[in-house]
């Protein structure tokens, strides 16, 4: 199956979109920029197949790390995640060459769950 990293510092919607890809997907939930370095780092924890994940999905604005931070982390630091697509949400204006300057494959409102499943479905056909 299928993983994914969310990534998310609002309990709410890291709760709201697990709920949306459980059933298909193989689902690890981060609080923090930091949190998701720290398990995209992690190589020996059977739970997360090496650290692997198939599609990381993080929220742009979150103190400490943004999502902009980790998106760059993930292309340019993460030699095991290097190919991992990003989506990025927000409810900030953002540009397609901002996002992408940062690695991300698409970046979609915050406030529009079936896009952000869409998405998910077209970069991770079941």
């Amino acid at each position: 199956m299928r993983r994914i990293l969310l990534v998310d510092d609002n309990p709410l919607i890291l709760t709201i979109l697990a709920d949306a890809f459980g059933a298909d997907y193989l689902v690890t939930k981060a609080a923090s920029g930091e949190e998701a370095i720290s398990l995209l780092e992690t190589t020996a924890h059977p739970e997360h197949a090496g650290g692997h994940f198939d599609l990381i999905i993080t929220d742009l604005n979150m103190p400490g790390v943004s999502g902009y931070d980790l998106a760059s982390y993930v292309k340019t630091q993460n030699r095991h995640h290097k190919f991992t697509p990003v989506i990025m949400l927000t409810s900030a204006e953002i540009t397609k060459e901002e996002a992408r300057r940062h690695g991300c494959a698409a970046f979609l409102p915050k406030s529009d769950l079936q896009k952000v499943v869409s998405m998910t479905h077209i970069l991770l056909p079941r």
